[in-house]
């Protein structure tokens, strides 16, 4: 590492003051947990400190050589493993003394960074050459193992990649859509169309990153030429197909089987990199990675039924509302359709519902380039858009399926069916612009346009429309941009045209689709921070109903000239205070989704908390003003104090970071609903309800007794 940069120095020189601070008021360990706090809070803030400045200052800090301190760190591992991000961070001589003084630690680093997958890492060079002892060498061995086990299919798609890079974007997507109406058929196989909606994503996603500006200028010649070439002999062979559509076919099948293993071969380098649970071995005849308990089968399994049990909770919400505003007497588009139209709705109405409630959305959405589109419009446009596609492409196929078992003549027979009656039901659909918003217009009719809106659907249109030359362009400047999914964005613009799969929209989660455009690729909308209020509003809302006074936002005194931090809730009841500090994000698909949740979002939310338990601690003591307003005027009968990170996610609820029990805001909604019995099928709720939680009544105690231990949960096992 060379000499120190004058920020990396002023980063330096700021962790070894806060360092000292702390040791006079607490232990080593704890200063340095402080520290290293500060740093993945990205502290010393400011837009002149990079993470580089932050780690090299960081790292060239002495703390790091006393083992006792490092190795009795809670976080000295993840903080660590951010260092190993930046090569020229961390010297060398300070990485050969981690390897012996805390070899642990530096292992986890090791694998929370994922060094060992940079193959041109100098530090990963090093520490292979200088590490010594058995135990470094069945974990490198172990890392050479997983990546070995990457090295075939590499050379599978890198051999498929060479094979079809003449080809364009479209006939690249023509290619993969029919491949993908494999899947749509009836079979034993356990794979997911998520599994392969992942496939396809890295795929296309490839792609884009070596297309050309040619592969954006589409027009209609353009477009017939290439289905001409690519599409029709496959779909409608006379006599055969061609055998350019056959290598072509052949090659995107090996590409789309090789990407597949890759992917789920990474699923096991993320286990090995993010699960505490996983354990690793260099013996014959057995795995390299293993789970040493089955505690993580467990908890994965459990949140699985969460997710259940709240789905069907929402969608009783759904068929509630859908009949109380009178919809259920009334026929839902044709006679024909009307059972799916109608499930379309109330999906609608159960998305709006929570959208709501749980992610502060109100009745419109803004949208990334300006404008607004309105909430339930949207989501109804998604829901009678997968209902259509189901019922007029995926059903007719299975059926021509059933009866042909080839899936080219189904798809010919789906696709002479539909230019029989003038429809295209080609394996993918295109329109222009202007006839997009024409079809959609229908399905924006309500009671302020009674005959529909284009400018409604022009805005529908918007938020659902991926561009794929932004996206291209973007990936080439920034390898590791975030892409939308085939879902996210089912609308995939090319030139002037628009482009769907029947395969995607006719199967997806539209609530998961929403929610993920808004927070994962519209992450730093300017709406968010509103958004984000509305939740803190709407369950303080919910708690006074309960008879709590609620305090929003409320900013205690600086302590020791350091700012605690805005409090989210402060409530108040029977002696008994909630101090909650409330997270809202996307819904996470992957184990590294979720440990970067837990180690940065409720990481941070903890040691937030943990200052501004203090600060409101000592402010409930002294601030007649803040007693007055919570109603706790006799602070000498003393108050209980319950803090909780409140998270929109649900993979870590009723799991103690740092101290803090992380609570799901969906099972908050619940209990204070008390409404329990609605996690059921329809079928199974009980015809007379009444305090199914609270049977003598509502009281603070009950309700916290009731969130702490899980209650209720307990009825999933």
């Amino acid at each position: 590492m060379s000499e120190l940069s004058r920020n990396a120095n002023r980063c330096l020189q700021h962790y070894l003051a806060v360092f000292t601070e702390h040791q006079q008021l607490d232990n080593n360990s704890h200063a340095l947990d402080e520290v290293l706090n500060q740093f993945l809070n990205q502290r010393p803030d400011g837009k002149k400190h990079s993470w580089l400045d932050r780690a090299a200052g960081l790292a060239a800090a002495p703390f790091w050589r006393d083992a006792e301190i490092v190795n009795a760190s809670k976080i000295s591992a993840l903080a660590l493993s951010r260092i190993l991000r930046h090569e020229g961070a961390i010297s060398t001589e300070l990485l050969e003394h981690l390897s012996h003084s805390a070899p642990g630690i530096l292992r986890w680093a090791i694998r929370y960074s994922k060094l060992f997958t940079r193959s041109d890492s100098e530090l990963w060079k090093l520490l292979r050459e200088r590490t010594q002892g058995e135990e470094w060498r069945i974990f490198i061995g172990v890392c050479d193992r997983l990546l070995e086990q990457l090295k075939p299919f590499d050379e599978q798609i890198q051999r498929a990649h060479k094979q079809l890079g003449y080809l364009s974007l479209l006939e690249t997507l023509s290619y993969l859509s029919v491949l993908a109406y494999e899947r749509l058929i009836p079979s034993g196989i356990d794979d997911t169309a998520e599994d392969y909606w992942r496939v396809y994503n890295r795929i296309i996603s490839d792609k884009l990153r070596t297309c050309s500006d040619e592969d954006f200028n589409l027009n209609e010649v353009r477009l017939g030429q290439s289905l001409k070439q690519h599409l029709s002999p496959i779909i409608f062979p006379s006599p055969a197909i061609t055998q350019e559509c056959v290598d072509n076919i052949e090659a995107f099948a090996v590409l789309i089987a090789a990407t597949k293993e890759r992917i789920e071969y990474e699923g096991s380098i993320d286990w090995f990199c993010f699960d505490p649970e996983c354990r690793y071995q260099l013996e014959p005849g057995k795995p390299v990675i293993y789970n040493e308990t089955e505690y993580g089968t467990r908890t994965w399994r459990h949140t699985e039924q969460k997710y259940q049990a709240l789905w069907r909770y929402w969608m009783n919400r759904g068929i509630r509302e859908f009949i109380d505003r009178g919809m259920a007497e009334i026929q839902i588009g044709s006679k024909e359709s009307h059972e799916l139209n109608t499930l379309a709705y109330i999906k609608a109405v159960r998305s709006e519902l929570q959208l709501q409630e749980i992610y502060g959305l109100d009745e419109e959405i803004e949208l990334a380039g300006g404008g607004r589109a309105r909430l339930f419009q949207t989501l109804l446009s998604s829901e009678l858009h997968s209902a259509f596609f189901q019922s007029d492409y995926v059903q007719p196929f299975q059926k021509h399926y059933a009866e042909f078992g080839i899936v080219s003549k189904a798809l010919n027979k789906l696709a002479f069916n539909g230019l029989v009656n003038g429809e295209n039901r080609f394996p993918m659909t295109w329109a222009e612009e202007d006839q997009k918003v024409k079809r959609t217009t229908g399905w924006t009719v309500c009671r302020e346009y009674p005959q529909g809106s284009s400018l409604a659907a022009k805005a529908i249109l918007d938020f659902w429309t991926n561009d794929l030359k932004a996206v291209s362009n973007g990936l080439k400047e920034q390898p590791q941009l975030p892409v939308p999914t085939l879902y996210e964005r089912p609308f995939y613009k090319i030139g002037r045209y628009n482009f769907q799969f029947p395969w995607v929209v006719a199967q997806q989660n539209n609530l998961t689709a929403v929610v993920n455009n808004l927070r994962r690729i519209g992450a730093r909308r300017t709406g968010q921070m509103m958004e984000t209020r509305r939740i803190e509003q709407r369950l303080a809302d919910q708690l006074r109903q309960r008879g709590f006074t609620v305090i929003v936002g409320y900013q205690p005194e600086h302590i020791d000239q350091e700012d605690p931090g805005e409090v989210d809730l402060i409530c108040y009841r029977d002696g008994l205070a909630l101090l909650l500090e409330v997270k809202s994000g996307y819904i996470r698909s992957n184990v590294r989704e979720i440990w970067l949740h837990r180690t940065n979002t409720l990481r941070k939310a903890a040691y937030q908390l943990g200052r501004k338990r203090v600060a409101v601690e000592a402010a409930l003591k002294r601030d007649e003003i803040l007693r007055k307003k919570l109603e706790c005027s006799d602070i000498n009968k003393g108050i209980r104090l319950h803090a909780w990170i409140v998270d929109s996610s649900i993979e870590l609820d009723q799991h103690w970071v740092d101290g803090f029990l992380v609570v799901s805001l969906e099972s908050l909604h619940v209990i204070l609903r008390d409404e329990c019995q609605l996690l059921v099928e329809a079928e199974q709720i009980p015809q007379e309800v009444t305090n199914m939680m609270f049977s003598t009544g509502f009281s603070a105690a009950r309700f916290v007794e009731i969130v702490e231990a899980g209650e209720i949960w307990k009825r999933l096992d």
